[in-house]
């Protein structure tokens, strides 16, 4: 049974930890900053920063609204006409189901974790934090298989990542659509570059004092 509390502390702490930091990127404050650098593109059909940065905004934030909400559809252009059309609307109806059940997973996962570090303290806390440690080099471990398969291409690796969540087809869509207009490839490239390097500091912290912790509580049982 401790062997079970420890794999499941070990197996949570890679969910939650990446679906905080993705959380924290799906915040008005990652597309303001996007559309407030430099080099970052503009659009090939002249829409306006600001009016980008509107929808773009509206649209992340839909994202954070749990269950449905049509906030989407009643999105305007400048000129009045629908920013979004039919398959983009319910493309991103998949994103919001595909986003929402993985927070609802991160938030199972939390509660497992934190009733498996109770059940592994009646033990003493060197079992907890060797758990937390294993969790903290389970993160890393996955974040550079996902990093060298990213490298020797990317392209499959996009596709196969979207095969995941998404009907084939549903989720391709032509240069003048909205969605491609609004959110170019760097917006996703930046973002997958900090998410990583988020979850990477964090598990670097978790697993240092995991393991100084465990240190810690091991002498003082002898």
């Amino acid at each position: 049974m401790r062997r079970a509390a420890a794999w499941l502390v070990t197996l949570s702490v890679p969910v939650v930890l990446t679906m905080v930091v993705v959380r924290l990127v799906t915040l008005p404050w990652y597309p303001a900053w996007q559309y407030g650098r430099l080099g970052f593109p503009a659009d090939i059909y002249g829409l306006p920063a600001e009016d980008r940065l509107r929808l773009a905004s509206a649209t992340i934030g839909f994202l954070n609204v749990f269950g449905s909400d049509d906030a989407l559809g009643r999105l305007v252009l400048p000129g009045g006409d629908p920013a979004y059309n039919d398959r983009e609307l319910s493309h991103m109806d998949d994103v919001k189901r595909v986003y929402d059940g993985l927070t609802a997973a991160a938030a199972v996962a939390l509660l497992v974790g934190i009733g498996s570090v109770w059940y592994l303290r009646r033990g003493g806390d060197v079992a907890v934090w060797r758990a937390l440690g294993s969790g903290a080099g389970a993160t890393l471990a996955l974040l550079v298989a996902l990093g060298v398969w990213m490298v020797a291409g990317f392209d499959r690796f996009f596709t196969l990542f979207h095969g995941l969540f998404f009907e084939e087809g549903t989720w391709l869509f032509y240069t003048s659509d909205t969605l491609i207009r609004l959110f170019p490839l760097p917006f996703w490239r930046d973002a997958g570059l900090i998410v990583a390097g988020i979850v990477t500091m964090l598990a670097l912290g978790l697993l240092a004092v995991s393991r100084a912790m465990a240190r810690r509580a091991g002498s003082t049982t002898h």
